[in-house]
């Protein structure tokens, strides 16, 4: 079977296909969660003790050239220690799937030139959905499509962010100015540098100008529901959190899919974009993880806390 007839295949059970991997891929969500929930805390806290051990000894180098050192300095140590500890293991699992994520997006990248088996497949993907899909699904798609627009996800961020100064928790409040606001621009800066012409749909449901290669739609989508996902999650009862997980991966998938599906995207295109922001939101959600720790290990902050 050639990339034509797979591409042919899917296309006439775009929906099918479209509802079993939105199926697996909730599935796959929470049962990661329920991992994370369960075996998460053990695997991060022997991670922690390694990252201190190997930060302590290198501590203990740096200090023994200092003469004298004082109670205070030694109480500081100790007291860092902790959060030092949760924090570095932390960022190692956020960076080890920011590099993941970006060499899926370098792989993808690669693949999209002319003649390259990923372009024959998107180009082979677009023709045959226009062809198979009613107008009743492609109605659906371009009102679905609508909730990764660029209004609408400048309208949740700016919302998330007055209800965070609102509750006085302005830093927050910045850094997340700073991951949604930074993610579309990282976006807008590679589709000039790639310059992917987008594919012609053949339907008047939705009309689109400007850079095809990644998807804004999937890279915004995921970006502003992902990190607000995470927050939701951080001021949530546990029960809540699966749930709050299978919806953020509904709404991801949903709107990347609608973009292909309406041929305004390759497939590429979308999965580039969720791969340049989960690249981003990892990153985010390290940085966010050393906000909150900082408020929280701060002796001031701490003891002012409600």
């Amino acid at each position: 079977m050639n990339l034509t007839d797979i591409a042919e295949m899917i296309a006439m059970h775009a929906v099918a296909t479209l509802l079993v991997v939105t199926g697996i891929m909730m599935v796959v969500a929470a049962v990661l969660w329920r991992l994370i929930e369960r075996g998460g805390t053990k695997w991060l806290n022997n991670a922690a003790a390694w990252w201190s051990a190997r930060s302590q000894h290198a501590l203990a180098k740096r200090l023994r050239a200092v003469p004298l050192i004082g109670p205070t300095i030694q109480v500081t140590v100790r007291h860092t220690m902790g959060a030092g500890r949760y924090l570095g293991a932390h960022a190692v699992v956020s960076f080890m799937v920011a590099i993941g994520a970006m060499t899926s997006f370098v792989a993808i990248a690669d693949e999209i030139g002319v003649g390259e088996s990923l372009a024959q497949f998107d180009l082979a993907l677009s023709k045959a959905l226009s062809r198979h899909l009613s107008d009743t699904v492609l109605q659906a798609c371009a009102a679905v499509t609508h909730l990764g627009d660029g209004g609408v996800l400048i309208a949740v961020a700016g919302s998330v962010a007055s209800v965070l100064f609102w509750r006085r928790e302005a830093l927050l409040a910045w850094a997340w100015l700073v991951a949604t606001v930074g993610g579309g621009l990282m976006n807008a800066l590679l589709k000039l540098w790639f310059a992917r012409v987008r594919p012609v749909p053949t339907h008047e449901f939705t009309r689109v100008e400007g850079w095809s290669f990644p998807s804004g739609h999937a890279c915004g989508s995921m970006l502003v529901y992902g990190l607000l996902g995470y927050l939701i999650v951080r001021h949530t009862r546990a029960a809540l959190h699966i749930p709050v997980a299978a919806v953020t991966v509904l709404l991801v998938i949903v709107i990347g899919a609608s973009r292909v599906l309406l041929q305004v995207h390759y497939l590429s295109d979308v999965l580039a974009g969720w791969a340049t922001a989960t690249v981003w939101v990892s990153l985010c959600i390290a940085g966010l993880e050393a906000v909150r720790l900082r408020s929280l290990s701060d002796p001031v902050r701490a003891g002012a806390a409600p």
